[in-house]
């Protein structure tokens, strides 16, 4: 809320005008994540039935109608119609339902009555250790908790074997194999947050995607047939909604005396060919596959984020246009590849005639995902930051702007790379036997972060190569501090060095010798830029 704290709200509150909430945080990012798209789904559906949508013949109405909704969004006023539709589906909202109930089916069960306890479906409690529930809070839930969780599991359920379900045709031995993870574990979430959740909700909302779909096929969870054990007929999904409450799995909770106690879990629906070419989802990058691809058949996947360095190498599926032509710094790509997909969420941003809107404060984009271990059958670790960029960063097609960001990523990671070296040769200098160091690479990075994050804000897009010019100088400057306070400990075995073997020709390393190549490697790989015609000519 406004204030710091937080309250637990209904789907209506979020809606009535009256609950101004600065955006959803529950029991954990990826669930925060899952939340956000089941609300969005909510929207989405709702307001496809506005009449400003219903001009076909107007090519600005989906510009029209988000800007009037943004609009409506930033003055907190009460949302008719969606509150209009979550009382049309409130049956299909309500968790405890004999018939529908919220994300479960009522009466699956196993051959044998299995029941879980809750904890399974609260990822981060499964084991004993490090987990933040404990005592009587793993051995139940709260219906609101239990709400929330459920909206997780279906979004990021890893695979492995499940319950059996009865009636389920795949069981084999009353066990359920494996039908891999959720979708929105397949996903690198990327979410735009505005200045309160309902601008967080329009600001995620591509209208030319999710309110251009046909409303009779793209239907969420809530909408459709209930479903029982069985898998749904045809699991090819049908547009943003579907996706966004696409269900992995199928469940059902038990309750005794008002909270969740025991739960059921069972393979729900598969993702076909995990991903390849859904694209309709607008809150992920998606990455090209040459394996999968064929000559006029480009696949792509969806692109969680990197689990490590993550803030350097996601910038280029966030800024990467399609039909805008970017040298990438280091060669390019392989013959034949073709540039990442931005998130549909980013690339509309850039599309709004009515730039007023937005101002240029900066704007903050989270990144959400979960990597899996082997056969994807845990979850091994969450990837959640937060990154600010200028709305003229963040929506730009300028092949130079992006191509200035790219390198200072590109550039601030090899020099990582030079100093995993450097660190390497010391060793050598000090009588040892060379190796990369790794973590020492690592090191730079994080130390450069902080400074990455803030030169990001800043980046002058008039003269965006100046502002590289002003990161590389930066990078240089704090390597070679590093460098040189592990030279000044580098012993006097190192600096005095020693004659070694290299390619039939002996030369000496030392601690010395090893500085003035790294002196050399980052004024080679961090160049100044020519910053106008008048400097390149004197």
């Amino acid at each position: 809320m406004p204030d710091g704290s937080s309250q637990e709200l209904s789907l209506r509150e979020l809606f009535d005008g009256e609950h101004p909430a600065l955006r959803v945080r529950g029991d954990s990012p990826t669930q925060d994540y899952a939340v956000l798209r089941l609300v969005l789904a909510i929207t989405w559906r709702a307001h496809r039935t506005d009449e400003v949508l219903a001009d076909v013949h107007d090519p600005y109405r989906f510009d029209d109608w988000w800007e009037e909704t943004f609009a409506q969004a930033r003055s907190g006023a009460r949302d008719e119609v969606v509150l209009e539709y979550l009382e049309q589906h409130a049956e299909r909202f309500d968790l405890l339902h004999p018939q529908t109930p919220f994300l479960q089916v009522p009466d699956l069960d196993t051959a044998k009555s299995t029941r879980l306890p809750v904890r399974r479906i609260v990822p981060e409690a499964e084991q004993d250790y490090f987990t933040t529930r404990a005592g009587h809070e793993l051995d139940s839930l709260t219906l609101a908790e239990a709400a929330r969780w459920s909206v997780h599991l279906q979004a990021y359920d890893y695979s492995g074997i499940k319950s059996g379900a009865l009636g389920d045709p795949r069981v084999k031995g009353g066990k359920g194999y494996p039908i891999g993870q959720g979708w929105t574990g397949l996903t690198g979430g990327v979410v735009v947050h505005g200045r309160s959740l309902r601008e967080t909700l329009v600001l995620n909302t591509p209208a030319r995607l999710v309110m251009s779909t046909d409303t009779a096929a793209d239907l969420p969870a809530w909408e459709r047939q209930p479903d029982d054990a069985t898998e749904r007929p045809s699991t090819a999904p049908t547009g943003p909604c579907d996706l966004l409450t696409w269900q992995s799995r199928r469940l059902r909770l038990f309750v005794e005396d008002g909270r969740v106690t025991s739960v059921l879990v069972s393979n729900g629906d598969k993702i076909p060919e995990a991903g390849a070419n859904i694209l309709a989802d607008p809150m992920t990058p998606y990455r090209y596959s040459a394996n999968k691809s064929k000559k006029g058949s480009p696949v792509f996947y969806p692109r969680p984020h990197d689990a490590e360095q993550t803030v350097w190498r996601s910038l280029e599926p966030l800024l990467v246009r399609e039909g805008v032509i970017v040298d990438l710094p280091g060669g390019g790509r392989a013959k034949g590849a073709q540039p990442p997909k931005a998130p549909a969420t980013i690339t509309a941003l850039t599309e709004l005639r009515n730039e007023g809107l937005l101002t240029e404060e900066p704007l903050t984009v989270e990144l959400v995902s979960v990597h899996y271990g082997p056969q994807a059958a845990s979850v091994s670790h969450v990837v959640s930051t937060l990154l600010e960029l200028p709305r003229s960063v963040l929506t730009s097609r300028s092949p130079q702007l992006t191509e200035v960001l790219l390198s200072a990523g590109r550039g601030a990671r090899e020099a990582s790379v030079r100093y995993g070296r450097y660190v390497g040769n010391l060793l050598t200098a000090a009588g040892g036997d060379y190796v990369y160091q790794a973590e020492a690479a690592a090191g730079v990075l994080d130390t450069l972060e902080p400074a990455f994050r803030s030169w990001l804000v800043t980046v002058d897009t008039r003269d965006p190569d100046g502002s590289l010019a002003t990161w590389f100088r930066l990078v240089e400057h704090q390597v070679l501090d590093m460098a040189a306070t592990r030279l000044s400990g580098a012993g006097p075995k190192a600096l005095a060095g020693r004659v070694v073997d290299q390619g039939g020709s002996s030369r000496i390393i030392s601690a010395g010798t090893a500085f003035q190549r790294l002196q050399h490697d980052l004024h080679a790989l961090l160049p100044q830029p020519v910053l106008n015609k008048e400097k390149a000519h004197d």
